[in-house]
């Protein structure tokens, strides 16, 4: 019986990998029995292919001369389709990047006229409130990157 496994699946590449190479040019691959080989291809199982393995497997099927690398190619897909977050997370951080270099720059100006001889009371309030809003642009900075940190360290 043929088993059914999700599409861009790692255990839908190494079963298209196994079947490719058949089970005997996969074991030669890897040095791996038939039985372990059958359980990573498993999704319902708890095994899991390692990178070691996944090269030797990638290394016999073009040593074969097969198209492609299944699953290679699936990984590269699995990553591909996480890259929208990160270049949201990229967009987050470098908009946060703009703000403060707005607000420094701001801040320092503000800072240097307040310094200058015979700055009054309104250069001192505005070097204030422009040096306060340089501040909480980068505190807004820092937790847009401790939830992204956060966020990555959840498992998956």
């Amino acid at each position: 019986m043929t088993m059914v496994r999700n599409p861009l699946t790692v255990e839908d590449g190494l079963g298209k990998m196994i079947v490719a190479l058949g089970m005997p040019g996969a074991i030669k691959a890897t040095g791996r029995k038939a039985s372990y080989l059958r359980a990573l291809s498993n999704p319902n199982r708890r095994e899991q292919l390692t990178v070691v393995d996944m090269v030797k497997l990638e290394r016999a099927h073009a040593r074969a001369g097969l198209p492609g690398a299944p699953i290679f190619e699936i990984v590269a897909s699995i990553l591909h389709l996480a890259k929208p977050e990160r270049l949201s997370e990229a967009y987050a951080i470098s908009r946060c990047a703009i703000e403060i270099a707005r607000e420094d720059c701001e801040s320092q100006v503000a800072l240097m006229e307040a310094g200058l001889p015979g700055a009054d009371d309104r250069a001192l309030k505005k070097a204030l409130k422009e040096t306060v809003e340089s501040i909480q642009a980068k505190n807004r900075a820092v937790a847009v990157i401790q939830s992204l940190i956060a966020h990555e360290q959840q498992p998956p």
